[in-house]
């Protein structure tokens, strides 16, 4: 006992008989710790930015050797470390020098698990959460099932921010509703995620994710009815341009000018050049059936540079002359002629006022910030913009219009209609002449033809964002300081309160109605937003006093209103898994 008392009392005062011995392999262990921590900066460094690990070979200074051999050369040259490392490793005085492709492999594997476990505490912390999802075929035509989870992270002395977590792409076989909701409910389950905590969920239009029969949406309900569905508010949106742009001949006939321009010049790199020579500012997009941005673009150019896009069009003519090439001269010159027309200006006018509106309101809903409340503010602004325009728009842009045709010397005038005369059998047929179009003005023709049902068809808005009605009345009553004052003076408090309660579950409606009302009058003026409101709550260690407005609060952010981070992560997945991955593994 006396010998391992004196042993111990030797070790903590580094004086036993191998105390250079300690001491060398402290200094070994704290070279290893030193050596890993740059190898592992290594690999984050370069996964961020998206680059290539490995090269031809793995021999240190080879010029074909990747990346990451490269940057161990790079920190070897001016670091003592890893120029400690790479000398034994070239004197094989070890036989593991963590440079190879295995052990690449398996830190990118342990950061990506480390990774996800950080999100995945993060979101438990939260306590509730919605999901997002949303499919696309990779480059190896394997269907990735997106998954993003979105939360309201709140601190005590802090605040209370929204976030949108990515936790993976997840290969699926079936795309069916079931499919989908079996690899879902597995992910959550691997992830140690629990289902029931989910409040929202934010899918696209497909009827295999939103079905309300087979839907992955009604499976998630069955699973835990408090998982409320919200249609992605920018997939809505744009299928309401969708039908607009289909509800006539003439803004089919639109928007192929627009697609035949862009092929037109973007077919070589000469014509695109003399696009570039006369048009300096803006440029013509192609014409997409989803990315309606595009479209805005391709609309705005003619809006604001038509003439300029006319004399690009007369310059390809003159060089297409040149060049003996009959074919684009002509088409160039058809193109020229029809842009320069009353009619086709009138058009343009239009349908970029209606696009741009309607746009604006798309990319602000894009930021994971925006919630329900925006959302439906949004919704009636547009509203209310397409009801004034259907009244006034037309003369608007007939004067918009005017401007701009003084300014080019196009005639104000409707091409002539063609008359079509019906056919009679019989001597005692009467003559129709309400068949004759040239009995209706061009114009009325023209407004109601072209303006109207384009109009009308956008204001199906209204019933496409119907579903979320719910949400409106669930959840309306604390969107701001506003509406919690107009809850209070209606009195409706009460009901909002006891029907949250029924639908959620999450809130006692007795002290929330308290709360509410003490809320309105106990937090700053300036605090006017929910989210304003629940920062100041937790920032000011509140939540004691407020504890169900600030639940209620929580699960209002917590419900997103489109599926952009899904979309986000596509783009992701085109960067990382192109044609010279296609044979890797999944992770």
């Amino acid at each position: 006992m006396d010998s391992w008392h004196e042993l111990e009392a030797r070790l903590k005062t580094h004086s036993a008989i191998d105390s250079t011995y300690q001491a060398m392999r402290m200094l070994e262990k704290k070279h290893w710790n030193d050596v890993m921590k740059r190898l592992i900066a290594i690999v984050c460094h370069l996964g961020e930015r998206n680059l290539a690990f490995r090269g031809h070979n793995s021999n240190l200074h080879e010029p074909s050797n990747g990346n990451y051999l490269g940057l161990v050369e790079l920190l070897s040259q001016f670091d003592p470390v890893m120029s400690e490392h790479v000398r034994r490793a070239e004197k094989k005085e070890i036989a593991d020098h963590y440079m190879g492709k295995t052990i690449q492999n398996e830190l990118i594997t342990l950061i990506g698990d480390k990774t996800l476990e950080a999100i995945t505490e993060k979101v438990k912390d939260s306590n509730y959460y919605s999901v997002i999802m949303d499919c696309t075929p990779d480059v190896s035509h394997t269907e990735q099932l997106s998954v993003s989870l979105r939360i309201v992270k709140c601190q005590v002395n802090v605040g209370a921010t929204v976030s949108e977590y990515f936790v993976g792409f997840l290969p699926v076989l079936d795309t069916s509703g079931a499919g989908l909701t079996d690899v879902f409910l597995k992910h959550m389950e691997k992830l140690g995620l629990d289902i029931s905590k989910c409040r929202g969920q934010a899918y696209d239009n497909g009827s295999n994710m939103r079905g309300k029969n087979n839907g992955v949406q009604k499976r998630v309900l069955d699973v835990n009815k408090k998982a409320l569905f919200m249609p992605c508010a920018s997939h809505t949106l744009n299928l309401v341009i969708v039908d607009a742009a289909k509800s006539t001949v003439e803004s089919l006939s639109f928007f192929g000018v627009l697609q035949r321009l862009y092929t037109l010049f973007s077919s070589s790199v000469q014509r695109w050049e003399l696009f570039r020579e006369n048009v300096p500012h803006l440029t013509l997009k192609a014409i997409s059936n989803t990315r309606w941005e595009c479209r805005v673009g391709s609309v705005k150019v003619l809006r604001y540079q038509l003439a300029d896009v006319d004399n690009a069009l007369l310059s390809l003519v003159k060089h297409a002359t040149k060049k003996g090439d009959g074919e684009t001269a002509s088409a160039a010159r058809g193109l020229e002629q029809q842009i320069l027309s009353w009619k086709f200006l009138l058009t343009v006018i239009i349908w970029y006022k209606v696009l741009h509106e309607v746009n604006r309101v798309s990319k602000l809903l894009q930021s994971p910030q925006v919630g329900i409340e925006v959302l439906q503010h949004e919704v009636e602004y547009v509203l209310t913009f397409l009801k004034e325009y259907k009244e006034n728009g037309f003369s608007s842009a007939q004067t918009d219009a005017r401007d701009i045709a003084e300014e080019l010397g196009i005639p104000m005038v409707f091409p002539a209609a063609r008359i079509r005369k019906p056919k009679h059998h019989f001597q005692y047929e009467s003559q129709n002449q309400n068949a004759d179009p040239s009995v209706t003005p061009p114009d009325a023709r023209f407004k109601r033809d072209v303006f109207l049902p384009l109009v009308s068809a956008i204001k199906g808005i209204s019933e496409r964002f119907k579903l979320m009605e719910s949400f409106y009345s669930l959840f309306g009553f604390i969107y701001g300081r506003e509406d919690m004052k107009k809850a209070i003076q209606n009195q409706t408090l009460k009901d909002s309160c006891v029907n949250m309660e029924s639908t959620l579950g999450d809130v006692d409606a007795e002290d929330l109605l308290r709360k509410v009302s003490a809320a309105v009058s106990a937090v700053p003026e300036k605090e006017t937003t929910g989210l304003q409101m629940l920062n100041y709550i937790y920032s000011n260690k509140l939540v004691e006093l407020y504890p169900n407005l600030s639940i209620a609060l929580r699960l209002l952010l917590t419900v997103p209103v489109t599926v952009a981070s899904g979309e986000r992560s596509f783009s992701r997945l085109k960067l990382i898994k192109t044609h010279l991955r296609s044979t890797m593994l999944q992770e």
